[in-house]
């Protein structure tokens, strides 16, 4: 049985116009894990997303899925695979049940699935409704719903939250949450780092076509060196000598008004706060600062710029 489920090998992609869109990428991607790719416009998320899906071939390089060449994929293996695109695939005019009972016939899916699918994805009581009267977020659930009728192993979202209220935007999220732990293989592009960061167990950056970290958020976070931060609220603002002699002492990341900002890995937090009620500062809150995936990105494309 083949365990890697995606393979990229040595693949870059270039456009008739001479645009580099991908440049040597290799990764694989095994079966159960949940990735999520972030990039900037351009960095070349969609064309990887083409290229995983058959879509274009690429300049160089071998993409397969399950071991067979993406580009030719038999039409068996083809019905392994679930897809949301930037074009939904629905129709207007057709109703709820009919748009994802069509699609149930094109992958030969059970049609008794369509009735467990839309009371997964909460369109059960809207099922009798036309396509074109419903809400952005509803359209959106409707795509996922459709795509994912015929029980895929692989499933590939191209911004699957993209452009929702965010009411809408958490009722996806829980239920994209829904696939981690099983042994579908999950792969989606997205700008919002937030949803990647609560959706997903394994995060690949891109930028200019090139891939510069991968991993689980621990992973990324001990690549860079991220340890935690400590933030101490304090009464009054923290100025002159007192500011350099803090500064000197401890490990402190930035002092804004009131707020000091400490590396915490390695620090105590007791000592510093004994320091400045030595120093007549009262002391109104420490909290541990979670570092998130955008704090993680933000340091990864400072690096890369340096390099």
């Amino acid at each position: 049985m083949v365990s890697n489920v995606i393979e990229f090998q040595d693949v870059s992609k270039t456009y008739p116009n001479g645009t580099e869109a991908l440049k040597e990428i290799d990764v694989s991607i095994n079966e159960g894990e949940v990735v999520g790719l972030i990039g900037q416009n351009g960095a070349g998320k969609t064309t990887t997303v083409k290229l995983l899906l058959g879509l274009l071939k690429p300049t160089s390089g071998i993409v397969k899925l399950w071991g067979e060449h993406s580009y030719t994929l038999l039409s068996k293996t083809k019905k392994r695979i679930g897809f949301l695109l930037e074009d939904k695939g629905l129709y207007e005019n057709l109703t709820v049940e009919e748009n994802v009972l069509f699609w149930a016939k094109v992958y030969d899916a059970d049609e008794q699935e369509v009735e467990k699918t839309l009371k997964g994805w909460n369109l059960w009581n809207e099922r009798k409704m036309f396509v074109k009267d419903l809400s952005r977020g509803m359209k959106q659930r409707l795509a996922i719903a459709k795509a994912v009728i015929h029980n895929p192993h692989f499933i590939v979202m191209d911004e699957p939250t993209s452009n929702l209220d965010p009411v809408s935007r958490r009722t996806v999220v829980d239920l994209l949450k829904g696939f981690a732990g099983s042994d579908r293989t999950i792969f989606l592009t997205s700008h919002d780092l937030y949803d990647i960061e609560r959706i997903c167990t394994r995060v690949i950056m891109i930028r200019c076509g090139v891939i510069i970290a991968d991993g689980s958020m621990e992973e990324l976070r001990r690549q860079l060196k991220v340890g935690k931060e400590v933030k101490i609220t304090v009464s009054r603002d923290i100025e002159g000598v007192l500011r350099n002699n803090i500064s000197k002492r401890y490990p402190i990341k930035e002092i804004k008004d009131r707020e000091i900002l400490v590396s915490g890995e390695h620090c105590d937090t007791k000592d510093i706060v004994r320091f400045l009620i030595k120093n007549d500062v009262d002391v109104e809150r420490v909290e541990e600062k979670k570092i998130t995936l955008e704090d993680i990105y933000i340091e990864i494309i400072k690096e890369d710029e340096d390099r």
